[in-house]
């Protein structure tokens, strides 16, 4: 197998996670507007609020923002300062992405452990009205850190984008 196949290969598959990470997200907040639909019912209607379903829909929003802006988000849609890079040659701005890229990839996977462990840490709280460990509550945040820097790090050496990196993209294609 050559490198570009792999490479295509790595990228087919990961195209496929973020399918179905869409679709799972799609679906948490299909989940999400109906538990709210049912909060206002019990709170307006029946005139006895639900703790539980607050508490889910909360759980749920950190969940699908943290989990989407991991794998689906394009790049070029996540907040970017371009104030040098636009200011300087084509070229340069391109290779200061790249390390703009690597070094924040780097900070986030090297302080994954740290994270992870304040995390492993949460596992004596408990939610208020499901009861739930916060460890796995707050899990995504870690998830989400170790995929980010993973995704910046990759994007900075992605062979298939060459001066198209200034664009930003890093949808399949």
């Amino acid at each position: 197998m050559t490198r570009a196949s792999l490479w295509t290969t790595f990228r087919r598959a990961i195209a496929l996670c973020r399918r179905l990470v869409e679709a799972a997200a799609t679906l948490a907040f299909g989940a999400m507007t109906l538990l709210f639909a049912y909060t206002i019912i019990m709170r307006y209607l029946v005139g006895t609020p639900s703790r539980w379903s607050d508490e889910l829909i909360v759980i749920l929003f950190l969940w699908v923002v943290f989990g989407a802006s991991a794998m689906v988000v394009p790049m070029r849609d996540h907040i970017a300062v371009g104030l040098l890079v636009d200011s300087i040659p084509p070229r340069a701005g391109h290779w200061l992405t790249v390390l703009g890229s690597v070094v924040a990839g780097v900070i986030l996977l090297v302080s994954l452990p740290v994270t992870l462990d304040y995390i492993a840490f949460l596992w004596r709280e408990r939610t208020p009205a499901l009861r739930w460990p916060l460890s796995q509550v707050f899990f995504i945040f870690g998830i989400f850190q170790g995929l980010a820097g993973l995704r910046l790090i990759l994007s900075a050496f992605d062979p298939y984008k060459g001066d198209a990196a200034l664009t930003r993209q890093d949808e399949p294609t």
